[in-house]
């Protein structure tokens, strides 16, 4: 056996190694504190910090180190977390959170609300998901330990959802202040405030957790420690799931049926949906600087020519369905349907070319104009090569030469978002909760080279404008905004919205508490608090 690159051990081999014991087997009838989870998850890459990074694999390891002032309960609603509660002024530009005293970080330092002060004016310039909501912001105040207020310019009705966990975790500002944050050594060795605290990073084999004594919502959690193993195939994912190996793994949308079957035949794990999710889109970034992408009737062709259908049946098992429009299906209350990409822009490859002709790029010698395609390959982007290969041969179908280039993450980051030297790039991005987070940062103007957010060139006032409109009225009056910023997107297509997916998880049937677990919405992911050794 050659350690822990072989897969194929036993859950107790794989603890041994690092130094955990398995804890009692013996079933409990109530929470008793004691044993050990192991969580499996691909390559962790560069940082743990969520704040610099949304990757999946960090931002599901943090939800074992990081807390926010809030989280979302399974039907979409704000659970108080380092907040325990907080108010809104009338005119909606005062935000008040109140903080829970006598808190310490998982090293011990005490917390208050100076950290949430440094959080937001340290890492704000650095999060993918705050590039439109930090603009907004007049100032913060501190006014004692345990109040922290955001004075915003001008009212943003989505403005609270950018202080939930997911997209604001808290970082200490007595580790961060006066260094580098981006190299800082605890991105790598955090401190927290969840309900674990790191112990140990060990290249190619996991990281471990122990219980953080300093924990706020005690007696939590029960189990002594977790481990995030490092898997970086699907199919070994699945194989450890079903052999016991891990007990909790978000499992590829292609291996969810599977899953579901093993569960059902050995009653060994469940696999749960998550209901409330957080649109994931798998869309490409067209580089509208280049001659032959600049046109945005060429842009549409290329959307009319993608089967979207058969990649959502194929690379996604049934699991996705075709985006309708710039604004996610999930935003029920701010979609408008009249704008369908599955009726405007219908899989039609005769139609395509027929644009394609109209734009200017008729066929000669079987050929109209050559495009690189790239997209970042690992173990989270199951989808990456098989998409980009339908795609690829969609687009060859009507004369298009696509070259295809799968790169390894930060090289096709570099690539994308910080040389921009790329023509399409494909991606799978989270709408979050609202879209002034996970959508404005597609479309909106961007001078920055912030991973993640408009790397296409594509920068229109008016759309900005509307954005800024849809964002600051109350929420039944933002649909007739975003119908405009959809009709806006649909004609100049500088992002091509694909398919939209769901979310799982599966968690070993050893533990009790597996509802109040999983009892979870949008962007969430375990934290391994609620859950003991039965």
């Amino acid at each position: 056996m050659s350690g822990i690159v072989k897969w194929c051990v036993a859950a107790a081999s794989i603890l041994a190694l690092f130094g955990v014991d398995a804890g009692p087997a013996a079933a409990q009838a109530a929470p008793k504190r004691g044993g050990t989870a192991i969580v499996g998850v691909s390559v962790a890459g560069a940082t743990l910090n969520t704040q610099l990074t949304s990757a999946v694999t960090p931002l599901i390891i943090a939800d074992l180190w990081a807390s926010g002032l809030y989280k979302y309960d399974k039907t979409g609603a704000k659970k108080p977390q380092i907040a325990s509660s907080w108010d809104i002024s009338e005119d909606g530009k005062v935000y008040t959170f109140h903080l829970r005293p006598n808190l310490k970080w998982s090293d011990g330092h005490p917390f208050s609300s100076e950290d949430v002060a440094f959080t937001l004016k340290s890492f704000g310039q650095y999060n993918t998901y705050l590039v439109k909501v930090l603009p907004n912001i007049d100032r913060v105040e501190t006014p004692d330990a345990n109040t922290f207020v955001v004075r915003l310019k001008e009212p943003q009705s989505a403005a609270l959802e950018g202080f939930d966990k997911e997209v604001f975790p808290l970082m200490p500002k007595h580790v961060y202040d006066g260094t580098d944050i981006p190299t800082n050594p605890a991105n790598r060795a955090p401190v927290g405030m969840g309900p674990y605290k790191f112990v140990k990073w060990e290249e190619g084999r996991g990281i471990t957790f122990t219980r953080n004594e300093h924990y706020w919502d005690q007696p939590r959690p029960y189990l002594d420690s977790v481990v995030a193993v490092f898997i970086p195939n699907v199919q070994q994912q699945q194989n450890a799931l079903y052999r016991g190996e891990i007990d909790v793994l978000r499992p590829a949308l292609p291996q969810v049926g599977r899953a579901i079957e093993q569960a059902k035949a050995k009653h060994a794990f469940d696999v749960r949906e998550i209901k409330v999710n957080a649109a994931e889109r798998l869309s490409l970034d067209i580089n509208i600087t280049r001659d032959m992408l600049a046109k945005p009737l060429v842009r549409q062709a290329l959307l009319v020519a993608i089967d979207r259908e058969r990649i959502s049946k194929d690379v996604y098992q049934g699991l996705a369905f075709p985006a309708m429009n710039a604004i996610p299906e999930q935003f029920t209350m701010l979609t408008d349907p009249s704008v369908d990409y599955n009726k405007q822009f219908a899989f039609d490859p005769v139609r395509a070319g027929k644009m394609l002709d109209e734009a200017g790029f008729a066929l000669k010698d079987g050929k109209r104009f050559s495009l690189d395609l790239t997209a970042a390959v690992n173990a989270d982007a199951f989808y990456a090569e098989p998409a980009a290969q339908l795609i690829a041969a969609n687009w060859r179908a009507i004369g298009i030469e696509v070259k295809l280039s799968l790169l390894e993450g930060q090289l096709w980051t570099n690539k994308v978002f910080k040389e921009r030297n790329f023509d399409v790039s494909m991606v799978s991005l989270t709408a979050r909760t609202d879209p002034l987070f996970g959508v404005d940062r597609s479309f909106l103007c961007n001078t920055s080279n912030v991973p993640y957010v408009n790397p296409t060139g594509y920068c229109n006032p008016e759309l900005d404008a509307i954005a800024a409109k849809a964002a600051a009225v109350p929420t039944p009056e933002r649909r007739q905004w975003y119908k405009q910023y959809e009709e806006i997107v649909a004609r100049d297509m500088p992002h091509l919205t694909l398919t939209n997916a769901r979310k799982f998880f599966a968690i070993s049937s050893r533990f009790g508490g597996i509802d109040e677990e999983l009892d979870l919405a949008f962007n969430g992911n375990p934290s391994m608090s609620n859950v003991w050794v039965k």
